[in-house]
């Protein structure tokens, strides 16, 4: 694989299960306004969802606040209402919870540690500074690249040029790996990035989203092509 110069990375799904620390984070808030009978795991992706409407539907604000309207879009129908002070610290504890407990997935660290001794490695996040920060897992990256640092979310043609520029190399020799159809493949590849899409969930390919270079299941899949 002598063209992949530098490799990008979505961080949460992709690399870090934010999906089992969002239902813990969740389950918190909920049992916090009485609505412990709730399923977390449900009512997390519902949030998630409202937040990816809430933020792609803007320029760019703090994810944070995104995330505060997100969860009032999920909990104003069922009779919890927060003002705007109240949704913000709620969302600023939330984020706090599903961003610092998320943790690898199995294969992830294993195959990180080798594929830094070969190229340069940069994940590419639309979350805060501050909850980034947050990880443990964040440490074992050089360089990294937020939404905050870039004035844009992923899809943006603007975060992707960024990540670009900071690398240095040329978008054709860039492997970018993710989970996300929306995010990432409909932002990297007009940008010529190439994609390996880790397709966890087991998804179908939307209708108008791109065909990625390569698919896997796990990142599995990417050390096998890697030869690592």
């Amino acid at each position: 694989m002598q063209w992949i110069k530098a490799i990008t990375f979505d961080f949460w799904g992709t690399l870090v299960d934010v999906d089992t620390s969002g239902e813990t984070a969740m389950g918190d808030l909920l049992g916090s306004v009485g609505l412990n009978g709730l399923d977390a795991r449900e009512m997390y992706l519902r949030w998630d969802a409202a937040t990816v409407r809430r933020y792609r539907s803007g320029r760019w604000r703090p994810y944070v606040e995104w995330a505060a309207l997100g969860l009032r879009d999920v909990l104003d129908p069922l009779g919890v209402e927060f003002d705007e002070v109240e949704a913000r610290r709620r969302a600023e504890a939330f984020v706090s919870t599903m961003t610092a407990l998320a943790r690898p997935h199995p294969e992830v660290p294993t195959i990180i540690s080798a594929l830094k001794n070969r190229y340069p490695l940069m994940p590419i996040t639309n979350m805060d500074d501050a909850y980034f920060e947050l990880n443990p897992f964040k440490a074992e990256f050089e360089q990294f690249l937020t939404a905050q640092q870039a004035g844009a979310f992923k899809p943006s043609a603007i975060i992707f040029a960024k990540a670009i520029e900071r690398l240095g190399v040329d978008a054709a020799n860039i492997l970018h790996v993710s989970l996300s159809q929306f995010a990432d493949l409909e932002g990297a590849m007009p940008m010529g990035m190439k994609v390996a899409w880790i397709n966890r969930g087991r998804e179908n390919r939307g209708q108008f989203t791109p065909e990625p270079l390569y698919e896997f299941n796990d990142l599995d899949g990417l050390a096998a092509v890697l030869s690592l």
